[in-house]
């Protein structure tokens, strides 16, 4: 079964989301230390995650990239580049 997670990415918070093939989802909220980074890795080990994505927010992203990089197969998005879809929240005012 394939199962993978974004993570939306701020300066004080990582708000993970996990989705399963079967549409189950699972959300969470972890801060910005290397524990809580090392607690959202064990969460997405639990749940069997190999691929997760994340945008590049600013350099917010970096630490988070370094302590999963070696778990997991990691992709990263610019959020410029993405198209806004309709009935989705966007951060951009």
């Amino acid at each position: 079964m394939r199962t993978v997670s974004g993570l939306d990415v701020h300066k004080d918070s990582i708000f993970m989301c996990i989705l399963d093939e079967q549409g189950k989802k699972r959300e969470e909220k972890f801060g910005v230390t290397t524990r809580e980074i090392k607690r959202l890795s064990s969460v997405m080990h639990t749940h069997y995650v190999r691929e997760v994505c994340m945008e590049s927010t600013g350099i917010y992203w970096i630490p988070i990239w370094r302590l999963l990089e070696n778990d997991f197969a990691l992709l990263l998005v610019n959020p410029q580049f993405l198209k806004q879809l309709p009935g989705r929240k966007s951060d951009v005012s």
